[in-house]
């Protein structure tokens, strides 16, 4: 199996890493020195508020849908990653446990804490020794009780539960902070739709997601030559409910999950059966009641059925939300990134007539640009020129000027 770094549409690397790994054995331990950033600010989580950060001096801001400035340009800054309002709060800095509300006040000094989710935010005690959780008092609703890593591991809540990790075995609690799910997996992810990916057997060699992945050894006497890790999904009351394990997997939505067989990637129900059969390059969870899908060296989308309903033409795709998605093929050679951004809508049609220098993927009715300028040095400097948020018709609600 081979795993790449490479840079993507909405992606800007300082160091960028290729992995070439030979499984279904691995010698060696790998560390990776990798970092990385969006080119343009977007929100990621589905459960974030309508709040839009834009950046003027250094300083974030925030805009409403409509494009009124609710909180004026007061807070720093950290690239393009985060900066997200959860149940009406953002957690400012880099995991301070400081958190403002949608006027922009400081209403919670918790001195070490991430997101909010569902109500609840994980914080530490006062020791920085032990996690729990907070709720939007800044009052501990579920006690420090979870070691602090290299021991232990603690995750936002999703789908009302909440992985842990206890002596190197991952399991859930509710809003107890009980747990539900005793510790037994060696590895496991956040509840997606009702159902979690879990790794059961070990020892094995675990390769994460992303641009900057993490690979480790799981299990008992991991060392030396260890198979690559499979994967399974449990439902909440931690039953395997796939009786075959994955080369690898990717969330449940829309009650259905991509799963890699051998070298291809196909679609499972709740119940383990396979509704698509493998046959695509990469696959990605169904969004919009589309999925986005590569065949070759192009992507393309599926319907639930498995049936290609926009052919895999792109060279470049996001998913889509709002009923448009981010489409791109023009591959710049001499800047080595994809430039001309555009939206299509679910018929593959261009939606939005004007294309974009760069182009993040709507969320709750906005998405932001940046606009094409006739300057080279504007659209090759990521920070400078002119940004916009776009609401699905293209019209511009809000435009702000970039780094002069």
């Amino acid at each position: 199996m081979r795993i790449h770094i490479l840079p993507r549409l909405l992606l800007r690397y300082s160091r960028i890493v290729t992995l070439l790994l030979s499984f279904p054995f691995l010698t060696t331990a790998i560390s990776i020195a990798c970092e990385w950033d969006y080119r343009i600010w977007q929100v990621h989580s589905k459960s974030a508020d309508p709040l839009y950060r834009f950046v003027q001096n250094g300083k974030a801001g925030y805009i409403d849908g409509t494009g009124k400035v609710v909180i004026k340009p007061q807070f720093s800054a950290y690239g393009n990653s985060g900066d997200e309002f959860h149940d009406g709060l953002l957690e400012i800095g880099v995991s301070g446990g400081q958190y403002v509300d949608v006027t922009g006040k400081l209403v919670i000094d918790k001195g070490h804490g991430w997101n909010f989710s569902e109500g609840l935010a994980a914080a530490l005690d006062r020791d920085h020794r032990k996690w729990g959780y907070i709720d939007r008092s800044g009052e501990f609703a579920i006690s420090p009780r979870f070691l602090t890593y290299p021991k232990g591991y603690v995750s936002s809540f999703s789908d009302g539960l909440a992985m842990i990790e206890v002596g190197k075995k991952y399991g859930y609690i509710d809003r107890t902070g009980e747990f539900v799910i005793q510790p037994r997996f060696l590895h496991a992810t956040d509840f997606h739709d009702g159902m979690a990916r879990v790794v059961v057997a070990g020892p094995c060699a675990y390769h994460g997601e992303g641009p900057c992945p993490d690979f480790r050894l799981l299990g008992e006497n991991a060392q030396g030559r260890a198979t690559a890790c499979k994967f399974a999904f449990i439902d909440k009351s931690g039953s395997i409910v796939t009786s075959q394990q994955y080369d690898y997997a990717k969330e449940f939505s829309e009650g259905l999950a991509p799963v890699l067989i051998g070298k291809k990637w196909g679609y499972i129900d709740k119940k383990g059966r396979t509704v698509i059969p493998p046959g695509f390059a990469e696959a990605e969870p169904f969004s919009d009641g589309l999925a986005r899908v590569k065949l070759g060296e192009q992507y393309g989308y599926i319907d639930h059925s498995g049936i290609l309903v926009i052919p895999a033409i792109y060279k470049y795709a996001e998913d889509f939300s709002d009923g448009l998605a981010v489409v791109c093929n023009n591959w710049s050679k001499k800047s080595f990134r994809y430039e001309e951004f555009y939206y299509i809508n679910r018929r593959g049609e261009q939606a939005i007539s004007e294309q974009f220098a760069l182009a993040s993927p709507f969320f709750k009715g906005l998405a932001h640009v940046k606009v094409r300028s006739n300057k080279t040095t504007d659209d090759d400097e990521e920070t400078k020129g002119t940004f916009a948020y776009i609401d699905t018709s293209g019209r511009k609600v809000f435009t702000y000027a970039g780094e002069k």
